[in-house]
């Protein structure tokens, strides 16, 4: 028999009304769609959703304007797992959690004690993470969790659990409105953890971004940006998560890290009118049909925020940086064996240099780097403006043959399409083509 749960008003202008909550949800808002519909100004339309998943109750704030309470802590995006007893607190409401059938008296909570990994008992405030660095009691999950996994992968491989979804008729997913999402991706080892989660409301999107390393603190990246997503937005938005067939997924993929003593885990949460499903992925590729949709997800907000760069962790910045910079020296050491090769040399030190935009503080070489690229940069001027000179003479001189030569050379040497020197000496050399 499957855990069932009720809701017990016990403030507001319901008080005394119970709600069950089985495995299809209850939403709480303004909105007449939802099952607990309350015109309270204190409420956004689409403010909580409570749900039965693997036999306990879970609330989640659907980026509420006012924000969710239990029993005193606000809670961010992250789902909430309820016990009998738990007080929730949205706007003018309270209500109580109850087992099926039960009395309103609270029920002791049963202690718990939170290694830091897997998904997450309560939401975690950032302000917490600024104040103290959470990476040591993560690297202690990081390994409990690590050798649970395996022994369980072990014993008893897991069966998959599918997501909870309405379908058509033809099986396909129901194309029902967009209400929310969340998106969440980390990666930890024993000396640093990345947390990446972008979140939708209905209204707004917001994403937030955690960078730590043990015993640093001050160099550690903290980020929250939001922004209001228009019409447009949101139907790109709703095709993304639309994708069919992504309702089939197993709800859980789980298994045994290549490096020990590390965690990459990804989740997503998806709310619609007629449906709710998520799927976890944790120590293991995620499915192509998955992967995808994340990685439309991550592009959608590159492109919103214009913050792409942040997605990554300060680590895999400077080995992109390092790896820009090989690829740039290579192209250096060779500039005298093809015309373009300066142009490729600066654009791939430019690459380095943003990727180290938002890092700080800055790598023990940035600033060799920053020397190197304007140096680059200086030459590919030089050699530049001497080439033009010799184009320009020869056009002067109605030295067609060598005219057309000379601008092919500046074509060469700035292969940007868009850059106005490699436009202007394009546009002449067509003119001088077409002359008999």
């Amino acid at each position: 028999m499957k855990e069932k749960f009720e809701l017990l008003v016990t403030d507001g202008p319901l008080k005394g009304a119970r709600f069950q909550v089985d495995a299809k949800g209850v939403r709480l808002g303004r909105s007449s769609s939802c099952e607990i519909a309350l015109q309270d100004p204190l409420l956004s339309r689409n403010h909580c959703l409570f749900e039965v998943r693997d036999g306990a109750l879970w609330v989640t704030d659907l980026v509420s304007a006012n924000g969710t309470a239990v029993n005193g802590k606000t809670l961010e995006a992250a789902p909430y797992r309820l016990s009998p007893g738990d007080q929730v607190q949205a706007g003018d409401t309270q209500l109580r959690i109850l087992a099926e059938g039960g009395a309103a008296e609270a029920v002791p909570v049963e202690t718990k004690i939170d290694l830091g990994l897997g998904k997450p008992e309560s939401s975690r405030d950032i302000a917490d993470v600024k104040k103290t660095s959470p990476v040591r009691y993560i690297l202690w999950g990081v390994a409990a969790a690590s050798l649970c996994t395996s022994v369980a992968l072990f014993l008893v491989p897991p069966a998959p659990v599918t997501s909870d979804m309405t379908v058509a008729k033809d099986g396909s997913a129901a194309t029902d409105d967009l209400i929310s999402f969340s998106f969440e991706k980390v990666e930890a080892n024993t000396e640093s953890i990345y947390r990446y989660a972008l979140v939708y409301d209905g209204k707004s999107l917001t994403v937030q971004i955690d960078d730590a390393k043990e015993g640093q603190g001050v160099n550690d990246r903290h980020v929250t940006k939001s922004m209001e997503v228009g019409k447009s937005a949101k139907n790109r938005l709703a095709a993304i998560l639309g994708t069919a067939d992504l309702h089939r997924l197993a709800r859980e993929y789980v298994g045994v890290p290549l490096v020990p003593n590390t965690l990459q885990s990804v989740s997503i949460h998806v709310v619609r009118s007629l449906c709710v499903f998520d799927v976890s992925v944790e120590n293991k590729e995620p499915p192509e049909k998955l992967r995808a949709v994340l990685e439309q997800l991550e592009t959608f907000a590159k492109n919103e925020f214009g913050i792409w760069a942040m997605q990554y962790s300060v680590d895999k910045l400077i080995e992109m940086s390092a790896e820009a910079r090989r690829a740039g020296d290579a192209k250096w050491d060779e500039r005298d064996v093809q015309y373009g090769n300066i142009a490729a040399a600066l654009k791939k030190y430019t690459e380095a240099k943003v990727y180290l935009d938002t890092v700080e503080p800055k790598p023990a070489d940035y600033a060799s780097l920053e020397m190197r690229r304007r140096e680059v940069e200086a030459e590919l001027e030089r050699r530049f403006t001497e080439q033009r000179f010799n184009a320009d003479r020869a056009i002067k001189m109605e030295d067609w043959e060598s005219a057309k030569r000379e601008l092919r050379v500046l074509c060469e040497m700035i292969p940007d399409q868009k850059d106005k020197r490699h436009h202007d000496a394009a546009s002449q050399l067509r003119d001088i083509e077409v002359r008999k």
